[in-house]
């Protein structure tokens, strides 16, 4: 499940910094394919102000410069910590001979699910005052380090992603979380294929067999997805029932509805249901068909 929940979190960052630049998983840092990035992302700035929707917080700073993004699902230790910075130094030293200059050094960015305390502790990480409960900066801004620890995050909309990436229980509240917003966010956009294809990927009958939690947000997240899905169709079908029922008006009407009108006849076929107001449409005259639609009491 760890693979799992790990290629979750490498596509949802992945697809999120593509919004605003460019961007790619399991990058191969040379000599050799032994080192991989999990993300490695640049930013675009006229992207990043064709997207206000949004939100300034964690996930906008991460995009803000070009750098790397490791993703655990359990807390790293010091052995870890120093395969990373090794990985930024060879990949940084990579980038310095193709463009035949010397470059900044790229921001990194260490994103756990759990926190490390022995990495935090012995390389002197501290919470950093200028960002959200949960990250962490290097002692001197010169490393350009900062350390995700997405149990602290608080629960808001800006870290509703990265909080998809936590342990099951913060997994769970991040995808109520999501749920909530609206329908068009873009959160939403990005999250719910890599969502719907990590619930229905594990087979019914290796349910059983997956800790408690873990099955409980695969099925809280299925029947999420159902739910969704079953609006959008519903809304799809209501849409077409209006459409069908404005052209027959039209037609008795001998002229298109007026906004007024259309908003009116979607209300009347929510309140009074379709054979009630199909019932009103073909057995009234024109003239009295324009007057249901302008009489706020008909039924």
């Amino acid at each position: 499940m760890h693979f799992r929940l790990d290629q979750l979190g490498k596509n949802l960052l992945r697809d999120f910094f593509v919004l605003v630049g460019a961007a790619e998983t399991e990058v191969e840092v040379p000599p050799g394919d032994a080192q991989r990035i999990d993300i490695w992302h640049v930013p675009d700035p006229e992207l990043l102000r064709a997207h206000p929707e949004i939100q300034p917080g964690l996930l906008r700073s991460m995009a803000a410069e070009a750098g790397m993004v490791e993703v655990f699902s359990a807390a790293p230790d010091a052995a870890e910590f120093h395969a990373c910075m090794r990985k930024r130094y060879q990949w940084h030293h990579m980038l310095e001979l193709r463009a035949e200059r010397v470059l900044d050094l790229p921001s990194a960015w260490l994103v756990s699910a759990g926190r490390p305390d022995g990495m935090l502790r012995d390389f002197g990480f501290v919470q950093d005052a200028a960002g959200p409960e949960g990250l962490y900066a290097a002692p001197a801004p010169g490393w350009r380090i900062q350390v995700v620890v997405i149990s602290e995050l608080p629960r808001v909309r800006s870290t509703v992603l990265l909080r998809l990436l936590g342990s099951p229980r913060v997994r769970r509240a991040a995808l109520r979380d999501l749920a909530a917003l609206p329908e068009e966010a873009w959160e939403r956009r990005v999250a719910l294929p890599w969502l719907v294809r990590l619930s229905f990927e594990v087979p019914d009958q290796l349910l059983p067999g997956l800790p408690s939690e873990e099955r409980d947000f695969i099925m809280e997240t299925r029947e999420w997805y159902e739910q969704w899905n079953a609006r959008r169709m519903k809304e799809a079908e209501e849409r077409w029932q209006l459409q069908m029922t404005a052209r027959l008006c039209a037609i008795r009407l001998g002229r298109p509805l007026t906004e007024a009108e259309t908003a009116t006849l979607a209300e009347r076929l929510d309140r009074l249901r379709e054979d009630r107001v199909g019932e009103v449409v073909l057995s009234s005259s024109a003239e009295a068909l324009a007057a249901w639609l302008s009489d706020p009491n008909a039924t």
